[in-house]
């Protein structure tokens, strides 16, 4: 078991009693060090996060990026984001099916700080918070932070779907907010059932915050669609996107978030009062990302489809592996159950034996068991080498 960060100094407030080092990067935490002290070569399948030189951001993205640092953009700005930045990415959720408009969007540092500002600021002590299983760790960090309490809904596998009688067993009249991600993380799912999602929240006074990320990393014939945009549902949703996934801005930390206007001056009043605001030049590169030509996404798309059915179809050739072809997103989360080996073990055992990093699915929660993720947005070299070192390793086990 990890220990907090307080077993080591108790200075630190009761409220830090559940800080541990982020579960779901344990794996790239490991395979550093290794690297490091052993100069053994990983081959990186654990990381959230796109490798190598085909994926950069759109030559117009840094372009205006480099062009604003050149005007002196460089100063202090509104906290809640550029008015055309703004404008921007209302017009973007209006084509989502939630009319937007300027007043109710908020520019973030990231997706993660827009989830943490809207769980510390909603989430009460002993409000209750349900939360996919599996699901995005850092969600659960703030809930407890904020002395919620989390009560996990099961997805059913194979599509890791809400099971909706499941949740109206454990909906209550402590129920303050319902999360989904979609598509999800850690196994690529686009989430089904939004209208009766929808009923369910409105007839019990429930929020919602949609995780929304991966909205144009969907490959079709799956399609993106938001909870928002369901009836009745446009002022009881907070949704959350960022610049990351979609333009490969990864490092430029800088998201959104759509509310109804009195939250977004909440927020804003919380941003405020920490990060003051997003930095101008890196609002300008995505503003252009996001009015500037769309081909460079399309691309990129197209690269990261091939990449999943070469991944998929690598896995299923092996001998106690199933790996279902996810909806979206650059993860797949195969079941490993067949090796008789837990999702630890079967990491650690790629880890030790075969230097390739892979996440173990118990990161996101206990009905990740049986599971590891695998990125696959990294080059075709590495990629092929990760998955015959995978196919080596399952021989190895199984025969």
């Amino acid at each position: 078991m990890s220990l907090s960060i307080r077993d080591s100094f108790p200075a630190l407030s009761s409220r830090t009693s559940h800080f541990v080092l982020p579960k779901q990067w344990a794996s790239m935490r490991r395979a550093e060090q290794l690297e490091r002290d052993t100069g053994q070569k990983i081959i990186h399948l654990e990381k959230g996060d796109f490798q190598g030189d085909e994926f950069n951001p759109a030559p117009h993205i840094l372009e205006a990026c480099e062009k604003a640092l050149h005007d002196g953009h460089v100063r202090y700005v509104p906290g809640p984001g550029l008015p055309e930045l703004r404008d921007a990415i209302a017009e973007e959720m209006t084509r989502r099916g939630r009319p937007t408009k300027r007043s109710e969007v908020l520019v973030t540092m990231g997706a993660k700080h827009a989830l943490t500002q809207s769980l510390l600021s909603l989430v009460g002590r002993d409000d209750e918070v349900i939360f996919p299983n599996p699901g995005y760790p850092p969600d659960e960090f703030w809930i407890t932070y904020a002395g919620g309490r989390v009560r996990h809904a099961p997805l059913i596998e194979p599509g890791f779907q809400f099971d909706l009688d499941g949740l109206r067993e454990i909906v209550n009249d402590r129920t303050k907010l319902l999360i989904i991600n979609s598509p999800q993380r850690p196994n690529g799912m686009v989430v089904e059932g939004l209208d009766k999602l929808a009923d369910l929240c409105l007839e019990n006074d429930i929020k919602v915050i949609s995780d929304e990320i991966f909205s144009h990393m969907v490959y079709g014939p799956a399609s993106h669609q938001t909870i928002a945009a369901v009836d009745g549902m446009a002022n009881e949703s907070i949704v959350i996107d960022t610049f990351s996934k979609t333009y490969i801005m990864t490092g430029f930390r800088i998201g959104w978030c759509v509310a109804d206007e009195r939250l977004i001056t909440a927020l804003d009043v919380f941003q405020q009062n920490s990060v003051t605001n997003v930095p101008a030049f890196v609002q300008l590169a995505a503003h252009a990302a996001l009015t500037g030509p769309q081909d460079h996404r399309a691309g990129i798309l197209a690269e990261l489809r091939a990449k999943r059915d070469k991944v998929v179809a690598a896995l299923n050739a092996l001998p106690a592996i199933n790996c279902p072809v996810p909806d979206g997103s650059f993860y797949v989360f195969p079941d490993i159950r067949g090796t008789g080996l837990t999702a630890q073990e079967f990491t650690d055992h790629l880890m030790d034996r075969h230097s390739v990093a892979v996440v173990a699915g118990t990161a996101f929660g206990d009905r990740g068991e049986g599971h590891v993720r695998i990125t696959y947005a990294l080059p075709d070299e590495q990629l092929e080498e990760g998955l015959h070192r995978i196919r080596r390793a399952v021989e190895e086990l199984v025969g």
